[in-house]
Order: C-alpha cells, then sequence, then structure tokens
C-alpha cells in the first residue's frame, strides 16, 4: 500500500470515528456495541499512523538523498566553473575542515574559515568556528521534532546574544476607556513587570567521530553532524524551555513551569478526569482561547491516559485528525506532546493550556563548532562540541495557566 494510499485509509477511518461520535445524542451514553466499535477503529487507526510515520521517514531519506546528490552535482559544476556562492564556499570550507582538520586545509579555505572563526570571536566564542547558514538551518529544523513546545511558541530570532529586557504583564487587566468629545486620554496604570530576555548558552556535548567516518567521502557529515547536534541541543533547549527555573549558576532561563499560574488543581495525585481538563480551559480568558496557537500541552503519558478517557456519556474525549484542516483534538482543542513536562504527581503542572504566542522562544541566530583532535587521539576518534543560545519569556501572564496534581 503507497503512502498516499495509507493517508486515505487513515483520514477515511477518522471520518468514521468522528461521525460515530457525533451520532451520540447529548446526553446519551455509548452503547456497548458502539464502544466496541469505537475501541476497534482507535487500534486499527494506531496501527495505520505508525505506518504512515514509517513510511515518511523512508520517503524523506530518499527525498533528502536526491536532493543531496543534486546539490552536491550543481555545487560541483559550479566549482569547476568557479561560480560557487559565497554560502557553498563556507560549506565547503567548513566541510574541509571538519573531515581533516586545520593543517590540511588549502590557503583558500584556511581564509574562508578564518572569516567564520572572526564570526565566532565577536560573539563571544573563541576557539571554534561559526557553522555555515546551511547546516544551522539543518539542526534548526531538526530540532523541532523535540519540542512540542517550541513549534507552537513565538520565534524571535537575533543576531547577536545581548540580553533584551521584555516587557510582561497581565493581558486580561488592560482595557481602553471611554471619551467624550475633546476628552484627554489617561495613562494607563496597568502594572507591568520586565524580565530578561537572555541568551543561555547550552553545550551539545562532546559528539565522538571514527576518523575512518571522516575520511569517507561518502558520508555526508552535514547529515551527520546535524542530526547528532540537533537530538542534543533540541531536547535540551526542550528541557529548560518547560523546567527553566530562572536562577542557579549558569543561570537558567525562566521557563514555562516556574511562570505560569495554576488554573485547576486535580483532585488527585495520581490520577486526573475529564472534567478537570475542562476547568484548566475555561481559567483561561476566552479571548486566549479563540487565539490561532490555543493549545494543550501535555507529555505522551498523559496523552495516551487521555486516549483512554470518556466523557460522563462515555464517549471519548480524544478525536484523531483528518487532515491539515482538521487536526486531532482532546475536548475540541488541539494540543502538542513535550516530554519535558512531568507526568501527573502531587504538586506537579503535568498539563498546561493557553495561547503559546504569548511565550516568546529566543535563538541567537548563529552555532559555534569546536573540533577536539588530541583529546581522543588515542582511540582513533575526532570529537565535535556545539554551542547554542536560546532563552524564553512568557510576555502575557494570564494567557496561559497549568492544571497541577494535588498537592502532598
Amino acid at each position: 500500500m503507497t503512502l498516499n494510499e495509507l493517508k486515505q485509509k487513515a483520514a477515511q477511518l477518522a471520518t468514521e470515528m468522528r461521525s460515530l461520535h457525533e451520532s451520540v445524542a447529548d446526553g446519551q451514553a455509548m452503547t456497548g456495541e458502539q464502544r466496541a466499535k469505537w475501541e476497534e477503529m482507535r487500534s486499527a487507526h494506531a496501527v495505520l499512523t505508525d505506518k504512515i510515520q514509517r513510511e515518511q521517514v523512508l520517503r524523506d531519506n530518499d527525498q533528502s538523498f536526491v536532493e543531496r546528490s543534486q546539490t552536491e552535482l550543481d555545487a560541483e559544476r559550479r566549482a569547476n566553473n568557479g561560480e560557487l556562492s559565497q554560502d557553498e564556499q563556507r560549506a565547503a570550507a567548513f566541510d574541509a575542515f571538519v573531515r581533516r582538520g586545520l593543517g590540511d586545509l588549502t590557503p583558500e579555505e584556511r581564509s574562508v574559515l578564518n572569516e567564520m572563526r572572526a564570526q565566532s570571536s565577536s560573539q563571544g566564542d573563541k576557539g571554534g568556528y561559526t557553522v555555515p547558514t546551511t547546516l544551522l538551518n539543518k539542526v534548526f529544523e531538526k530540532m523541532k521534532a523535540y519540542g512540542g513546545i517550541a513549534s507552537v511558541a513565538q520565534l524571535l530570532l537575533t543576531d547577536s546574544g545581548g540580553a533584551i529586557e521584555w516587557s510582561t504583564s497581565d493581558g486580561t487587566e488592560e482595557i481602553g476607556e471611554l471619551l467624550g468629545e475633546n476628552g484627554q486620554a489617561s495613562e494607563g496604570d496597568v502594572s507591568f513587570g520586565t524580565a530578561s530576555l537572555g541568551a543561555h548558552k547550552l553545550s551539545s556535548k562532546v559528539i565522538r567521530a571514527p576518523n575512518e567516518l571522516l575520511a569517507d567521502s561518502g558520508i555526508n557529515m552535514d547529515e551527520f553532524l546535524s542530526g547528532r547536534i540537533a537530538s542534543r541541543l533540541g531536547r535540551g533547549e526542550a528541557f529548560y524551555l518547560v523546567k527553566g527555573s530562572g536562577a542557579g549558576s549558569p543561570a537558567q532561563p525562566l521557563g514555562l513551569e516556574a511562570s505560569t499560574s495554576v488554573g485547576k488543581i486535580a483532585a488527585s495525585a495520581a490520577d486526573f478526569t475529564w472534567q478537570e481538563i475542562n476547568g484548566l480551559i475555561h481559567s483561561i480568558d476566552p479571548a486566549y482561547r479563540a487565539a490561532p496557537q490555543f493549545r494543550l500541552a501535555f507529555n505522551d503519558n498523559t496523552l495516551q491516559r487521555i486516549e483512554e478517557m470518556v466523557d460522563g456519556n462515555n464517549r471519548p474525549l480524544w478525536l484523531p485528525g483528518i487532515d491539515a484542516e482538521r487536526p486531532a483534538t482532546i475536548l475540541k482543542q488541539r494540543y502538542v506532546v513535550d516530554q519535558a513536562i512531568d507526568n501527573i504527581g502531587a504538586g506537579k503542572k503535568f498539563m498546561f493550556g493557553g495561547d503559546f504566542a504569548q511565550f516568546i522562544v529566543r535563538r541567537v541566530r548563529y552555532m559555534v563548532l569546536k573540533r577536539l583532535v588530541e583529546r581522543y587521539a588515542e582511540f582513533d576518534q575526532t570529537g565535535f562540541l556545539a554551542f547554542h543560545r536560546f532563552g524564553c519569556v512568557l510576555q502575557d501572564v494570564a494567557a496561559v495557566k497549568a492544571l497541577q496534581g494535588k498537592p502532598a
């Protein structure tokens, strides 16, 4: 079965699941037969979704190989004609540096690399080299897989890493005033806070590569490094976007958990109900609930629990997505999964809801890579160490709230 056929079958099954859900009138419960049919379709949909994801990965890999091969052929042709762009020259010089080290570069490659070192030094990262735009874009693209919150937050890219003083407030306290003719507007008396939107430095930790791998020209080092760097930095950034305390040494960013107030407290420290999820939703001002980026957010264990939950009429809370216009929902709300969010526990904020466009994620538009040779020489390996800078701030503290497990 082709990928398109799998998607069509999954969409049809999702449509049937929604039809079954909607066929149960308000105030009535699902019959045993309807419930059994729902569970049968839900299991089949899960199998199809897993097949689609595997097929999509294979297709993406094939497409990436085709595009990479064509790009390399085009670059080789332009190189032979002396037509390489500045970005291509930097990428070629950086690839030579990664594989062979500084000592084996040509004078032209060394000149290009020195410019990249000068860029990193101006940002306060001495001893490393600013990675080319092509590699940086690959890393940022692959980091999306590790941060559900980051995928719906407002992304701010800056060229430098200096701290930005960012105003914060409670948007529900802001209201205009009625004026008579020729009346003078008064000054707003809303209390504004100030938060520092910093550029916290995150390390990939050392990535070790066998020297045989570096010597093999058939291995695409951009793909290898971008994948390893993205997985480590992506998980690290996602963790601090949620769990950052705003304190410590080195200072952590002020993450979502520390920035949000509690909208609803569950009656238990070990389980929760659909009414409590609904309570979280309604603890947030309706203006935020209507925003395009309004989402529920939780980890995969919580999602699994919700997929098995039913309302008072034995109808499922979770409805599968049909297409991009009709995504999966819980209590008619879209959601994101972020593994940095806690499981339910005593006093734990295990679910968030709100307009995540009010959560600002700042990334500095450069990344530095260091090449470590002598440190792993006895293993015949070369180490690589990447540095990334990011920060976050919740600019409207009323926009996102948390569902918390019963305190101990």
